[in-house]
């Protein structure tokens, strides 16, 4: 009667220990012979598991995956042109501005610290009266650009925006 009580309790150890199993340690990320997830998550399709389950290597994937998706969101910014400023991206005063001719000169320049001359300006006469002699055009230089017109006979102190776009 003993020995058949050890040989039942054995039997019955050994089942337990096969249901209480555990899988693959190989690798960190090994996910043989662990619980499946339950499903994901809806916009990156992370792993979700129901509680009490066996995640295995699945959980350190998700770590992973959850790595590689914040490196990705990580911004450099120069700030000459978009800076952040409280967890928000905003654009550089240096960006963009406006600027006017004295008087009726042909010409004006404007410096921008770290402007390069292969970068490029956009400018837009800013006043409703200018007239043939107030068409702009740009010249980019290291550390200032210049704007001219047609002439030296526009409109008296022409107002125009301006916007910097740095290449790198």
């Amino acid at each position: 009667m003993k020995k058949i009580f050890i040989l039942l309790f054995l039997v019955v150890l050994s089942c337990q220990i096969k249901v209480y199993s555990q899988g693959s340690t190989r690798t960190p990320e090994d996910t043989t012979n662990w619980d499946l997830p339950a499903g994901y998550t809806s916009h990156y399709g992370l792993y979700v598991f129901k509680l009490l389950t066996n995640p295995g290597g699945r959980i350190n994937l998700n770590t992973e995956h959850i790595d590689s998706l914040l490196y990705s969101l990580i911004v450099y910014t120069d700030t000459a042109q978009m800076i952040i400023r409280n967890d928000t991206l905003v654009l550089s005063n240096n960006m963009s501005g406006t600027h006017a001719f004295t008087t009726t000169a042909g010409s004006d320049s404007v410096a921008i610290s770290g402007m390069d001359s292969l970068d490029v300006i956009i400018v837009t006469p800013l006043s409703a009266a200018y007239n043939v002699n107030d068409i702009l055009s740009v010249d980019e230089h290291t550390g200032y650009f210049k704007v001219y017109r047609n002439s030296s006979g526009g409109t008296s102190g022409l107002t125009y925006n301006y916007v910097w776009i740095k290449k790198h």
